[in-house]
């Protein structure tokens, strides 16, 4: 059986260099003698925007299962950076950002300024610029 290799399609490429940027961000704010967070929280954070969603909502969006989604609420409850509050759904949650998270928040762009700062450097400040303007494009045909 002849396997195809599928990494250099773009969903490979696009996933690997998202990994690299996931882990250069949590890198970034561990050594800066920031908090130290898991992907699953650095990715509920990003989905999250700032913005306040249930917990289900923030499952969906993620892929995951909606335990897997209130573990990761849990840590950046006791992180302080959301809070929970009740719902008028009976038993859901909505998510929202305290103050402090959204300090945080603050100092996680000025750490993806870096980065990004970083790639146009490695790649050329043209292509960066490039590569930013294709992926805001819309792709639907």
């Amino acid at each position: 059986m002849n396997i195809p290799d599928l990494s250099k399609n773009l969903k490979s490429l696009l996933f690997k260099r998202y990994e690299w940027y996931e882990e250069e961000l949590l890198i970034s704010l561990k050594n800066q003698g920031g908090v130290s967070l898991t992907t699953a929280q650095a990715r509920a954070l990003a989905v999250l925007n700032g913005k306040s969603s249930s917990i289900s909502a923030l499952a969906r969006s993620l892929n995951i299962s909606r335990q897997a989604a209130h573990k990761t609420v849990v840590r950046l409850t006791e992180l302080d950076w959301i809070k929970l509050e009740e719902s008028d759904k009976g038993n859901e949650k909505i998510i929202h950002f305290t103050e402090q998270g959204q300090q945080k928040r603050i100092i996680i762009k000025e750490h993806m300024i870096r980065i990004e700062n970083d790639i146009a450097q490695s790649i050329g400040q043209d292509r960066y610029a490039a590569l930013v303007e294709i992926l805001n494009e819309d792709w639907s045909t």
